[in-house]
């Protein structure tokens, strides 16, 4: 009898944990309760359930799927939801999400400017750029720099719009389109060479002075802009960004360094790769050793790349 009462016993217990282990949780967002559910069904907007216990007189609820983080099912399946369609990863997942972009009108300012865009997650994206100095040559008649050669490096965090009110549905067209503000840092060195030719007192003879300007310096920009993306295939990208910058300016003749310079903006080359977006204003700040004011502007022509799942 014993025996039949102590099978019965671990039986009810079984059946117990069974039926405990069957239920599901649910996570809300902006609260820390794991909520114990029986999920009854999966809408395409909302999900329906009922708390745990679960009791055939228990109404059943409904929740919209934005205000749910995720779900751990009974078997232990996780399922997570997006708050809204703008942030919602798997609408962008045939989209390619890497670029390569030029800035179109930099070598007209002798400079070979390029970046890199990786979409990090909707509405968020990671581009670095680099830029070689010294594509051509420049001459200045004053000093006669006919050499020049350097680069610069570039890293901003680009934050992409969202409209002022969302409608059921809304996404972006494209994971890497539309307008954005994007913080900038920016890294600069290059150096000018040249040799200019003086006449000794009364005409007796030349003599010729290796003249050498070292730029160094450094920026942070607040850049306005917008890309279009065309055929997931190529995009076109335009900014404007204002900024503070300090740099340093030396003079060297003949290997020996003279001094700082107090205006660059005097000594052409000095200045006139600040901007590597292509076009606009020279001056990456207009006295050496100061911090001022600067500004930045570019256009750029740029390949998607990276694989697009169909």
């Amino acid at each position: 009898m014993k025996q039949k009462l102590l099978f019965i016993a671990l039986l009810i217990c079984l059946l117990g944990t069974s039926k405990l282990m069957a239920q599901d949780k649910m996570l809300l967002r902006g609260k820390a309760d794991t909520l114990q559910v029986k999920i009854m069904e999966l809408g395409v907007d909302d999900v329906k359930y009922k708390m745990w216990p679960e009791d055939s007189s228990m109404p059943i609820m409904v929740e919209k799927k934005e205000r749910i983080r995720k779900i751990i099912f009974a078997n232990g399946t996780v399922m997570k939801f997006a708050e809204d369609e703008f942030s919602n990863a798997q609408n962008y997942a045939s989209q390619r999400k890497m670029a390569v972009k030029i800035d179109l009108f930099s070598p007209i300012r002798k400079v070979f400017s390029g970046s890199f865009e990786y979409s990090i997650k909707p509405g968020m994206s990671v581009e670095g750029g680099i830029g070689i100095i010294g594509i051509g040559s420049y001459t200045s008649d004053a000093y006669n720099f006919t050499e020049s050669d350097g680069g610069f490096f570039r890293l901003g965090v680009k934050f992409i719009n969202q409209p002022d009110y969302h409608m059921k549905g809304m996404r972006y067209t494209h994971i890497l389109k539309g307008g954005y503000i994007r913080p900038e840092a920016m890294f600069i060195h290059h150096e000018n060479n040249g040799t200019s030719n003086f006449s000794l007192f009364g005409g007796s003879g030349t003599y010729n002075v290796n003249n050498k300007i070292v730029v160094n310096g450094g920026a942070f920009f607040i850049n306005f802009g917008k890309q279009w993306v065309f055929s997931d295939i190529f995009c076109v990208d335009f900014f404007i960004g204002p900024g503070i910058g300090n740099k340093t300016v030396t003079y060297y003749e003949n290997g020996k360094m003279v001094g700082s310079l107090s205006n660059s903006s005097n000594f052409g080359m000095a200045d006139i790769y600040a901007n590597s977006g292509g076009f606009g204003y020279g001056n990456f700040t207009s006295t050496s050793g100061k911090v001022s004011f600067c500004l930045q502007t570019g256009l750029k022509l740029g390949v998607l790349i990276g694989s697009n799942q169909k």
